[in-house]
């Protein structure tokens, strides 16, 4: 998706997009890899009639009066059209300037579009004072868009310290270079012993406030490409054939494709986050916020370029594509963030020191009354004595898994959901785990019988059924509509005989939800049959599956001719994978928005980093770490809010457990590695050894609840619309 999610800004973007298609299509693009682009571009004053060079800029100087993540917006959608010219450069310009004056004098002149600006992040500059002057001399190089502008924002190094100061370009020496992105014009600018005042210089400008800027919109534009190029590759793949099929069905270019996507979804989601940072006064953590959206935007826009290339093969490799533009503006944005290891440090400085930002959702003040109703609700279940009384109280209250439809739940709204759970957790009423009861109740609800659904449902609610999910064979995991146990009709029920595995607490479980095939002609994801099993029923065998932890979390179980009466079916018969489908889903979202206990967490992983001493190397890799774990806990949270506003959160889902749980692994392993001998330790007591645990664990997240292959399979053909496998 892109930045935008509430319904403002999705039509912000949509103005812009159809604008950005109209002034600069392709036949410009490559006009200008051969021509010097026009000063202003031809598209200057149509982007100035719709208000873009201001619309982070306040009313009192001709802007819009929104903020920087309305400008984000805008910058995705010029990355996406690799928009040529100073547009860019100048709205950062324009954003410092705003940032130290919002009524600054120059600000009305770039709202309109009368002005350009440029700037540049990093420079040779530097200021001594003689009397009431500052006297300027160096150089600063490579600066975009410095000879197309008037103005240019650079800093400067003052009194042993670093200030953004204005300068105007006939006070300076420019020098046009060749750019590796033609579309994007560079120069060197020179300061022989430029004389000017303090007013020039935005002292109300923090160097961290302004680099967090400055990383913040070059990640809005670096998100706009690698849509681009993952929106490019995968279009491709649909239609470009090999082998008598389209390229999109191979499995290599599937998975290269969901990547990308995935690549772009955590991107995108750091860029929205740091921006709101920016835009939400007295907000302490932006700098963590933006140094996040640094170290993900620039890598996205690089990976999915280069790998835009490898979809297209050679056709990728020619002068004329498309994808010369957009590889060349991505490269040409990573050198416009400067030293790329110094983001990654950042993100390890300040989330072991000030900390990272917080994830929280925001509700409209029009929901308070509802809060206060919930908060006087739960206050009443915390004055029942803690036990079953309270958990019978929590559970006929609807209070479980308040989504449900009444009786069973409260028919919650997301927001009701959200306030319901934010109110759980603060007023310390804990509610009856569900564990994997809590994957298959919904499945109850929507297909039992009222007979089916009284006998199962309170007890489960309460905390007193525990529950396994007999789906998995050892012939059929991710691919589970192959299963082979059979169920084989009898007078008054079912003779079931097969073998299930990696069955998740079934030694303690007192029922489960099984799949068994009761139509062996009918296709295969038809004729599968959905029943709930007692455990305790003759002919059921569960032995234990020692994993490589050593614990046995997992078991086989064994099923020798096991009856299971016909009220015991959950569904219609030969319907079952309609009911799974239901499971399945439920599964999926519970994992892909939590961290599980065995797993190491990001908390944990900050923590380990605070007490410890590592290299430049290892706080490099660290950083990345931990950017690449917040932003999968921001997709977690624009997911949440899609759902509030009516959206499909289940592809965010998928994309979320793919890179959660491979950075959980990240986190194990490098706490591991930087052990050194003592990561052979396996005493799960000592530091070592708990992080060694974590690390034994953490190779199952990749496997349970769908592989990630399986992931990649669905990101690729349900939110890229690649084709399925034969």
């Amino acid at each position: 998706m892109p930045i935008a999610i509430a319904e403002e800004h999705l039509a912000l973007a949509d103005s812009v997009r159809a604008l950005v298609a109209r002034t600069t299509p392709s036949e410009v693009l490559h006009e200008a890899l051969e021509n010097p682009v026009p000063n202003p571009p031809p598209y200057w004053r149509a982007a100035a009639e719709q208000g873009l060079q201001g619309v982070h800029l306040a009313e009192s100087v001709g802007g819009q009066g929104y903020g920087i993540l309305e400008l984000a917006i805008v910058l995705a959608e010029f990355g996406y059209g690799a928009v040529p010219g100073p547009f860019v450069p100048s709205a950062i310009a324009s954003a410092l300037i705003a940032a130290h004056d919002p009524d600054h004098a120059l600000l009305a002149e770039l709202a309109s579009g009368d002005t350009i600006a440029a700037y540049a992040i990093d420079s040779g500059l530097t200021a001594t004072r003689h009397d009431e002057v500052l006297i300027i001399r160096g150089e600063v190089r490579a600066v975009p868009a410095a000879a197309q502008a008037s103005v240019l924002v650079l800093p400067v190094a003052i009194d042993s310290g670093e200030e953004w100061m204005v300068l105007r370009a006939d006070e300076l020496e420019i020098v046009e270079r060749q750019s590796l992105d033609p579309l994007r014009p560079i120069a060197d600018v020179r300061a022989n012993a430029v004389e000017l005042g303090d007013d020039r210089v935005l002292n109300n400008l923090s160097r961290q406030r302004a680099r967090a800027l400055m990383s913040t919109l070059l990640s809005a534009e670096a998100v706009g490409v690698s849509r681009w190029a993952t929106d490019t590759a995968a279009d491709y793949a649909k239609i470009r054939e090999q082998f008598g099929r389209p390229i999109g069905q191979f499995q290599a270019i599937k998975h290269k494709c969901a990547h990308m996507i995935a690549t772009t979804e955590r991107a995108t989601a750091a860029v929205w986050d740091a921006a709101r940072a920016l835009d939400e006064s007295g907000d302490s953590h932006y700098e963590f916020a933006a140094a996040v959206a640094a170290t993900l935007a620039p890598v996205a826009a690089q990976d999915c370029a280069q790998d835009c290339i490898q979809v297209h093969g050679g056709i990728g490799f020619t002068w004329e594509h498309d994808a010369n533009v957009y590889y060349r503006r991505a490269l040409a944005l990573a050198a416009c963030f400067g030293r790329a290891a110094e983001y990654p440090q950042l993100v390890v400085d300040t989330a072991t020191s000030t900390g990272m930002r917080g994830i929280d959702i925001d509700l409209d003040p029009e929901t308070e009354a509802l809060r206060t109703e919930i908060r006087a609700e739960v206050a009443a279940l915390k004055a029942i004595p803690s036990g079953p009384e309270r958990d019978t109280a929590i559970a006929e209250g609807g209070w479980v898994q308040p989504h449900l439809p009444t009786p069973w739940g409260r028919a919650a709204t997301p927001v009701e959901q959200i306030i319901i759970a934010q109110e759980f957790s603060t007023g310390r009423v804990r509610r009856p785990m569900m564990g994997i009861a809590a994957w298959l109740i919904p499945s109850i609800v929507a297909y039992g019988t009222d007979e089916q659904q009284q006998r199962f449902l309170p007890v489960t609610f309460r905390g007193q059924m525990i529950w396994c999910q007999l789906f998995s064979e050892p012939g059929a995991g991710s691919d589970l509509a192959s299963l082979t146990t059979k169920a084989v009709k009898v007078d008054g029920g079912w003779r079931i005989t097969g073998q299930k595995i990696w069955t998740t607490g079934a030694q303690f479980s007192e029922w489960g939800a099984l799949l068994a095939r009761t139509d062996p002609s009918a296709p295969k994801h038809q004729g599968i049959t959905y029943f709930l099993l007692d455990m305790k029923s003759p002919g059921v065998e569960v032995k234990p599956l020692r994993e490589l932890t050593g614990n046995a979390m997992f078991n086989t179980v064994f099923l020798d001719d096991v009856f299971v009466p016909d009220d015991l079916v959950l569904g219609e018969v030969n319907r079952g994978w309609e009911v799974s489908r239901n499971t399945l889903t439920n599964e999926r979202v519970s994992i892909g928005s939590s961290e599980p206990p065995f797993l190491a967490n990001l908390d944990q992983f900050v923590a380990f980093l605070r007490d410890g001493q590592f290299d430049q190397i290892e706080q490099n890799h660290a950083g990345r770490l931990i950017a690449e774990g917040h932003a999968a806990k921001l997709l977690n949270l624009r997911s949440t809010l899609l759902t509030l506003a009516g959206g499909d959160a289940m592809p965010s889902a998928a994309i979320s457990k793919l890179l959660a749980m491979k950075t959980g692994q990240g986190y194990a392993e490098f706490a591991v590695a930087s052990f050194g001998t003592d990561g052979i330790v396996g005493d799960e007591s000592t530091e070592p050894g708990r992080w060694v645990g974590y690390l034994m664990g953490s190779r199952a997240t990749t496997i349970y609840g769908g592989t990630s292959e399986i992931q990649l399979n669905i990101i690729a053909e349900r939110l890229l619309g690649l084709p399925r496998d034969p």
